[in-house]
């Protein structure tokens, strides 16, 4: 039981950093109409955020379980806001692509 626990403050937390930390990193990267003024803070967040939450939604999957459980309700909104998350994180990266690639070459 006590892995489970752990688990679960594992799937919480890989979930919910990047949720609080998109907002600053699209402040510090100075979004404006011909893309982030810095490319550095996307560069480093996207990945890492996109690699947290699919690793939250297979810690969640490996979570469930086919019988009742208090847990599995918590299963679906952490999911949805992994999914979520991810997808926004993905945006953010398509939308600041063109001003990464003309900085970098």
């Amino acid at each position: 039981m006590p892995q489970r626990k752990k688990a679960w403050l594992k799937v919480v937390g890989l979930t919910l950093l990047p949720v609080a930390s998109i907002f600053p990193v699209v402040a510090s990267a100075r979004f404006g109409p011909r893309g982030p003024a810095f490319i550095w803070p996307v560069v480093f967040f996207v990945p890492l955020a996109m690699w947290m939450q699919t690793h939250a939604l297979s810690l969640l999957l490996k979570l469930y379980r086919h019988r009742r459980d208090p847990g599995l309700l918590a299963i679906l909104p952490l999911g949805v806001v992994s999914v979520f998350t991810y997808t926004l994180s993905g945006t953010i990266f398509i939308l600041s692509l063109p001003s990464i690639i003309s900085k970098l070459t």
